[in-house]
């Protein structure tokens, strides 16, 4: 398992990031670890914006939904017809679920190229080199924690948070209990995971929160490019609050 993780995972990150430094950023990792986050989300722009229109598709499809928790079925009924529906509007309500659980282990191995150090022998593909690089960005070691960063970290997911699209905030005595889980996990997402974030960043290297920090500002630049762009493709009743 070791062996699988470090081949199709920790090494290409780690080999990416070096050759970054090396041949990109003029050694500087602090500016390396900025270009490869872009490059990451780059790479995995396809699944967000898959993620992001479905979202909004969920969005534009809450009348709909209503008017099946209306019918007063079951729950294996409503469920069925729920599904039914997003199936006929061709959409995968775990599309979100799946780009959160592809960037976790990029987070790991980002956090553990810094824990290890930039220097890996073991782990260093044979045309690539440490040689000169510098780990100080702004000032700090980039494999100590930095509370600076980890308020940018914070920061930027809260901001994140509070432009993507929300679900019904609902609060009257018939909405669901699905409605209302879906009301607090906004509000968490909100005002509870950036305190969370800042805390956690404080944990571990600065690298990691600025990683964390450049993703966040990229989805955020991302959601308002599709925001404008599905607009105009998708009605502008989908963005209604």
């Amino acid at each position: 398992m070791i062996t699988l993780w470090n081949i199709f995972i920790y090494n290409p990150i780690y080999n990416i990031l070096i050759f970054v430094a090396q041949h990109l950023t003029f050694k500087d990792v602090g500016l390396a670890v900025i270009v490869f986050t872009i490059i990451i989300r780059l790479a995995l722009f396809p699944v967000s914006k898959k993620s992001v229109i479905g979202q909004y598709k969920m969005k534009l499809l809450e009348p709909k939904i209503k008017a099946i928790k209306a019918k007063g079925l079951s729950k294996e009924a409503e469920a069925q017809e729920t599904f039914a529906l997003y199936s006929q509007e061709k959409i995968n309500p775990f599309s979100g679920c799946l780009y959160l659980l592809i960037q976790l282990p990029i987070l790991i191995a980002i956090n553990l190229v810094f824990h290890r150090g930039l220097t890996q022998p073991y782990h260093l593909y044979n045309f690539l080199n440490t040689t000169g690089l510098n780990n100080i960005f702004l000032g700090h070691d980039l494999a100590q924690p930095l509370l600076l960063f980890a308020i940018l970290a914070g920061i930027t997911q809260a901001v994140q948070a509070f432009i993507i699209p929300q679900p019904d905030m609902s609060t009257s005595d018939s909405a669901s209990m699905q409605n209302q889980f879906a009301k607090s996990l906004s509000l968490q997402t909100k005002y509870i995971l950036p305190l969370i974030i800042i805390y956690i960043a404080t944990k571990f290297s600065a690298a990691l929160s600025l990683y964390w920090t450049v993703a966040n500002l990229f989805s955020i630049g991302q959601e308002l490019y599709l925001r404008k762009t599905v607009r105009s493709k998708m009605g502008k009743q989908l963005l209604a609050e």
